[in-house]
């Protein structure tokens, strides 16, 4: 572990001196592939929550590079331009936003990457009775997208930006950081639990728990007036159900789901433990795993328990299939936020395992939340088997479940509390936390493809002649084993 972490700071900091050289040059596509590619590695890592180093090099770019071309007295106090980063459909927070937006009367400009333009059909869909320009934008030349982001500023002029960015858009960040003091800036926090660049390109920071609050105004130095608690709802469109991939149609079903990261990195492999242990306790019952990764302890559940485990990748359908099943498991050591929260929408206990009061990162995603949170795998599986064995009780949880979750008329409401007065009608309450046991299996999960996967891409060619040997590996492995790296 010593080994990899020093490995970590090491290519960190090689890309610091390159960040600065590059800016000293005036090569700002150079500066901002460096420092894509730091962020990138210090959110995988996730030891510490902001580089100041890192932070000051965005502003120093963002001077060079963003001239808003335009005063706060010309904005355009109906319109606002939302970037997102993920161009995601329905998962995120994008549709949940851009709804109450258009709601709330809004002009949008809406600003994703190149490439995403057929593959949002269910947002497209509930914002056509919006006044909404779609824009997407290549990142493959970060001053580029930096500019052509400048230009959308300056044609449209919006009071309001909002910023959903993944941890590592340096080219966005800069473009909103150059708009300090003249559009109003809302960052959506989706990442409140990692490391993320651009603490000062926006004015306020949507949290949408106390948790991401507390680490934002303890570890990142964020002011607690930039801070806005603004909690949110599973956006859902009804699907058609594509069925259950057994052979055998289960009598009961567990479900559970998300990156498989998520259930892995427990010195004690709680998550695993209780899915055997539940399993063992009730022969009618089948476990269903949708998501992607490492799906080295999901085979061996296969072969413990052979057909009734089964292992897919996410579907469309997901809250239909949750609708379907009998009981929801969260995933652990790292929970699945929106997961629990479509769980309750359905009507089912989002079984959490919560060992301590060091492990906070589920803390606040749903109301009254410790009614679904155990302390062991022991009382986990005791209220699993009750559940399996009690219909009556079931139901009695069911109703409480979907009371667990605001209402989409409520967020909107929120919303617009937020722009008048800059705070919501819910409870902000900033406590200090301890997120070190959290943040420890970070480093046995790192993995040293993730230098290759994130330097040597194609959107960061202007790295290859610190880098080399990164990129010869990169192509040598995808020829010749076949690794596949997104």
């Amino acid at each position: 572990m010593e080994k990899i972490e020093k490995k970590i700071l090491a290519v960190v900091d090689k890309l610091k001196r390159i960040i600065d050289t590059s800016i000293k040059k005036g090569n700002y596509r150079k500066a901002l592939d460096a420092m894509t590619a730091a962020a990138f590695i210090l959110e995988e890592y996730n030891q510490y929550y902001v580089d100041d180093v890192l932070e000051n090099n965005l502003q120093e770019v963002a001077k060079a590079i963003v001239k808003p071309g335009f005063t706060k007295d010309e904005l355009d106090t109906k319109t606002v331009l939302y970037y997102d980063s993920f161009g995601d459909d329905v998962r995120g927070l994008s549709l949940v936003y851009l709804t109450s937006l258009v709601e709330l009367g809004y002009r949008i400009i809406y600003v994703t990457k190149d490439g995403v333009q057929n593959t949002q059909p269910q947002l497209h869909e509930s914002l056509k009775d919006g006044d909404v320009k779609w824009v997407y934008v290549s990142n493959i030349d970060r001053t580029n997208q930096a500019d052509v982001l400048t230009k959308l500023f300056k044609e449209h002029k919006p009071a309001k930006a909002f910023l959903y960015s993944t941890p590592d858009d340096s080219a966005a960040l800069a473009v909103f950081t150059g708009y300090e003091g003249i559009v109003e800036r809302y960052k959506i926090n989706l990442t409140d639990h990692a490391y993320w660049l651009g603490t000062k390109a926006f004015d306020y920071n949507f949290e949408f728990r106390n948790y991401g609050a507390c680490v934002s105004h303890k570890y990142r130095g964020i002011d607690k007036d930039r801070l806005i608690l603004m909690p949110f709802y599973p956006y859902h469109k009804p699907q058609e159900f594509a069925g259950l991939p057994f052979e055998k149609e289960p009598q009961k079903l567990m479900f559970s789901g998300g990156w498989l990261y998520k259930t892995l990195g427990d010195p004690q492999n709680r998550y695993y433990d209780a899915v055997t242990r539940i399993m063992e306790h009730n022969s009618d019952l089948s476990f269903l795993y949708a998501g992607k990764g490492d799906d080295s302890e999901i085979v061996k559940l296969q072969a413990k328990f052979p057909g009734r485990v089964v292992h897919i990748e996410e579907r469309a359908d997901f809250y239909e299939i949750m609708e379907h099943v009998t009981i929801y498991m969260n995933t652990f050591p790292m929970v699945g936020g929106l997961m629990m929260q479509y769980a309750a929408s359905a009507g089912k206990v989002p079984l959490t395992l919560k060992p301590d009061d060091k492990n906070v990162d589920a803390a606040g995603i749903l109301i009254n939340q410790e009614r679904v949170e155990y302390r062991t795998v022991d009382e986990l599986v005791e209220e699993v088997d009750k559940l399996l064995s009690d219909e009556a009780y079931r139901d009695l949880r069911a109703d409480e479940m979907r009371t667990m979750i605001i209402t989409p008329e409520v967020f909107t409401n929120e919303l617009k509390n937020a722009f008048e007065l800059h705070k919501t009608t819910h409870n902000m309450v900033i406590q200090d936390i301890d997120t070190s046991d959290f943040r420890a299996p970070y480093i046995t999960r790192f993995k040293d493809s993730n230098f290759r996967k994130v330097i040597a891409s194609n959107n960061k060619k202007s790295l290859l002649p610190n880098f080399p040997w990164l990129f010869f590996q990169k192509t040598y492995n995808k020829i010749i084993k076949k690794e596949k790296l997104n």
